[in-house]
């Protein structure tokens, strides 16, 4: 894998082939998901990453921060010489984008704080011991697998069963605090693949 930073956004567009999303839900309607305000989730934190993402035997990679503090979420796309490709804010229950480098990302603002949702913080209460805890988060069944005192896995269901997301995770997230060095996501409903190599947890 590549370590030099790429333009985050030329990444992302080679891999999906332009700057149009690689599928989509009906016309009209939003990819699904409930969006808290950042005020509401814990803990604050700032992680670096490394981000690839897969999509139909195509690959784009970039490196990113994301930030979460007090009532802001922010992912910021880097390019060569760590420049800040695009900025991706979300205040309240909704997300905006600010291009400063390159075409457009292929995804909708609010789609990319979908997946920084699901593997920083919707989350089930954590079990006193391993195996599989069940429940619901918003309008979603969750599952999440517990191995060795650590999550390894946690899976998103619709009522609808469209779009299964699952979110694996490499050690680090312990039941006292969750910082795992890597989490794989994989998104049904879009057929895409993210691998987050995650360099840095700081936490405010």
């Amino acid at each position: 894998m590549t370590r030099a930073a790429a333009v985050a956004t030329l990444a992302l567009a080679a891999m999906t082939g332009g700057c149009s999303p690689p599928a989509s839900p009906a016309p009209g309607e939003r990819y699904p998901c409930v969006l808290h305000p950042p005020s509401e989730l814990s803990p604050d934190m700032v992680v670096e990453q490394h981000v690839v993402a897969r999509f139909r035997g195509r690959e784009g990679e970039f490196d990113a921060v994301m930030q979460k503090r007090g009532a802001e979420l922010l992912v910021v796309g880097l390019g060569p010489m760590n420049v800040e490709a695009f900025v991706i804010r979300q205040v309240g229950d909704d997300a905006a984008l600010t291009q400063r480098l390159g075409p457009r990302p292929p995804f909708p603002p609010r789609d990319v704080i979908v997946d920084v949702h699901r593997v920083f913080f919707k989350r089930l209460p954590v079990p006193a011991e391993d195996g599989e805890a069940h429940g619901r988060i918003d309008d979603e069944d969750v599952t999440e697998v517990w191995r060795g005192a650590q999550l390894r896995e946690r899976r998103f269901a619709r009522q609808d069963r469209r779009g299964l997301v699952r979110v694996e995770f490499g050690p680090g997230c312990a039941r006292d605090r969750c910082a795992p060095r890597t989490a794989r996501l994989v998104n049904e409903w879009f057929g895409y693949e993210l691998l987050l190599d995650n360099r840095r947890f700081t936490w405010l």
